[in-house]
């Protein structure tokens, strides 16, 4: 797992998600499968190469959405997983099989859906988006969005079922990956956030 130190000190830079690939793939080398409902990283699952500036340009463009330096580093140094989630059922159904973390181009329409399902069980459109100043949201993994403001920090938002998640990208990804539960310092979450107003 990753020590409390090296969580602490993960931020937008590619050092971190460089790190965050090299300890990951290290860990789903030795991890076994849980027999567990929901969809978990495969056993060997390694990380898909980063984009280019051009696919990374695409994938902005294709969503309408401009990316912040932590997401374009995430996906500058890792793209989505060599292997899909897995879903065993508790052992008592058929095996299913998903994306965990989404990749481009192979997941666009996942994300966009994921994003839509969200505004409107929030009676939101991306007109409203605009007009009022809301952040946009992009999710990265599974239910796990990253907010797209100054504070980019990371929220679990289940259509408008929403908790606050960590403090930023890396650490939100570092978190689920390593079933970390820090204790996590919620006095920067910007309390005039049109999100934060939804989790409280």
């Amino acid at each position: 797992s990753m020590n409390k130190k090296a969580y602490k000190n993960l931020d937008e830079s590619i050092a971190s998600f460089q790190y965050l690939k090299e300890e990951s793939e290290k860990y789903w080398e030795e991890i076994d499968l849980e027999t567990l409902w929901g969809f978990q990283i495969q056993s060997g699952s390694k990380w898909k190469k980063g984009l280019l500036e051009s696919e990374l340009a695409d994938f902005q463009q294709q969503l309408q959405i401009e990316f912040p330096l932590s997401l374009k580093n995430f996906y500058r140094t890792m793209n989505g997983l060599t292997l899909p989630g897995i879903n065993n059922n508790g052992n008592e159904g058929p095996i299913t099989y998903g994306p965990k973390f989404y990749s481009y181009p192979e997941d666009i329409i996942i994300i966009k859906e994921q994003i839509n399902w969200v505004l409107e069980e929030n009676n939101l459109t991306r007109a409203v988006l605009k007009s009022q100043n809301i952040p946009q949201i992009f999710p990265f993994f599974g239910h796990r969005f990253l907010i797209l403001d100054d504070d980019e920090f990371v929220l679990s938002m289940y259509g408008n079922d929403i908790i606050f998640w960590d403090d930023n990208l890396a650490k939100g990804i570092a978190k689920d990956i390593f079933d970390l539960n820090p204790a996590i310092s919620m006095n920067d979450f910007e309390k005039k956030s049109f999100w934060y107003r939804k989790i409280f």
